[in-house]
């Protein structure tokens, strides 16, 4: 079969799936066991989906911009580590086709992979959660190695030797990731980049508007 591509890498918030509703739930216990920490920003549903895809770091200084940094970090971290506890049993959101069209391209033979701007064990959780583990051959993310999505990118491309990758997600960090690491871009405009408008991108080499799309847009 001719083939565009023979690889895919995903991001995961706002590409596959969406797991707002379970981080916000993680705010609202670790601001209950911090009741002198005042928010910037109220951390609710609407708001978390509006910095999806930004890094702890960036975070902890729009979330406690009074705090000094490594207290808003660590704030940053019990988050976090809740998320990686909650998320394996009660799952995200799954945006609608991911399922079917995932084991579709597997059976297709296109190599899946995952790479994230979250923290360790994140990505795990949602292999976990949705039973996702047998389907992608690897993943990576900044807290795994202290890197930029774009190096991330680089990296699992080198080390899995792939020859025709192309990058899916949804917002104007990922295009960016994609260009810098020299693979085509797939912009998922049914995630949070058009949505919240924060990462609204026209620099993309294809779209798609549902995920079952991706299966027609890379041949």
């Amino acid at each position: 079969m001719n083939r565009r591509f023979d690889s895919i890498l995903f991001d995961l918030d706002g590409t596959l799936w969406d797991a707002t509703n379970v981080t916000a739930e993680t705010w609202v216990e670790v601001l209950a066991r911090h009741p002198y920490v005042k928010c910037a920003v109220k951390p609710d549903h609407e708001t978390v989906r509006r910095y999806m895809g930004l890094t702890n770091e960036e975070l902890a200084g729009i979330f406690f911009p009074e705090l000094p940094f490594d207290e808003a970090f660590s704030l940053m971290g019990e988050s976090c580590a809740l998320e990686n506890e909650w998320l394996p049993e009660r799952g995200g959101i799954l945006y609608d086709g991911v399922e079917e069209t995932l084991f579709r391209l597997k059976t297709d033979g296109y190599r899946l992979f995952v790479v994230s701007n979250c923290q360790a064990g994140y990505i795990e959780a949602f292999l976990w959660a949705h039973g996702f583990g047998d389907l992608f051959e690897d993943i990576e993310c900044t807290g795994n190695t202290g890197l930029s999505k774009a190096e991330n990118i680089r990296l699992v491309t080198e080390r899995n030797r792939l020859e025709a990758p192309v990058f899916v997600g949804d917002t104007i960090s990922d295009g960016s990731a994609a260009r810098a690491a020299g693979i085509p871009f797939v912009y998922a405009k049914y995630g949070f980049g058009e949505l919240c408008g924060r990462g609204r991108t026209d620099d993309y080499d294809m779209e798609i508007h549902a995920f079952r799309e991706v299966a027609d847009v890379i041949r």
